[in-house]
Formats: C-alpha cells, structure tokens, sequence
C-alpha cells in the first residue's frame, strides 16, 4: 500500500510531537500574557464596551505579526511551517511523490529551479495566528485584567 501525502509529507521533513508541543505551549503562553497585559492597559485607560474589544484584537494582531516575523527569521525564510504542524496534520505544499519501484521520493515545491525553495507546511500560519487559546483561552484573561484593573480605577 502506498504511502498518503501526509505520510510522504512527515517522512521528508518530520515533526517531533515533543517540539511541536513545546512550540504550542510557548505560543499559549505569549497570547495569554499578552492578553492580560492588554487587559490592564484597557482597565488603565478606562476604555468600554467595543473599543476594549478593538483594543484586543489590535494588540492581538500585532504580537502575533512580531512572532511570525521572528519565527520567518528563526526559519531562515521558510516560516511557521519549520516549527508547527498547520491545518492538515504536516502536510506539505507541492507535489509528493514515491517511486513504487525504487521507493525514492519526489519533491516538486513549484519554485524555479535557481531558486530555493522552501518546504512549506499548508495552513502552519494559522497555528501563530489563532493558535494559543486567542478567542477563548486568552481572552478571558483579558477580561479579567480589564475589569479588575477598571473596577479599582472608578
């Protein structure tokens, strides 16, 4: 039986799972301090209702751009694919194929052939972006911190 792209995908450039879930629970970790210092800066600045809220999601995009800057420049250019799985379990962008025959595989990443390529992991982005608990895990902390910080202030 042949191997799935999946397969193939892991084969050629594996994941180690004790990695990946260091990786996560760092990335957890920044979103949730993140979360309850923007909290705290709301609370400070007395903000209400939808422009707390604005003010979250602005601070949240921002940090996550920073960290997927640094992971671009960590990576060497390749990105968050290096250092988290992405939405399809590691599976690479391109063609993966096996030769039945030989059992050599074949890469086909669609760049040109003086160019470097990368091995880029399909959907890894929205591990950095949405990863780490942003809509439910973090933004309770935020909550927090801005209703302690705002209910001390008034």
């Amino acid at each position: 039986m042949a191997p799935t792209k999946q397969e193939l995908s892991l084969l050629i450039n594996p994941l180690v799972p004790e990695a990946v879930q260091h990786n996560n629970r760092v990335l957890s970790s920044l979103h949730s301090l993140t979360a309850f210092l923007l909290g705290i800066s709301a609370g400070i600045l007395a903000l209400q209702s939808a422009y707390g809220f604005a003010f979250y999601f602005t601070g949240t995009i921002l940090v996550s751009g920073l960290f997927h800057l640094v992971l671009i420049q960590r990576s060497g250019g390749a990105g968050a694919g290096v250092f988290f799985p992405g939405s399809n379990g590691g599976e690479i962008e391109g063609s993966v194929e096996m030769d039945e025959k030989s059992g050599a595989v074949k890469m086909d990443l669609g760049g040109a052939k003086n160019k470097r390529q990368f091995v880029l992991r399909k959907g890894a982005w929205r591990n950095v972006w949405f990863g780490g608990g942003v809509v439910s895990e973090a933004m309770s902390g935020f909550v927090l911190g801005w209703a302690g910080v705002g209910g001390v202030l008034r």
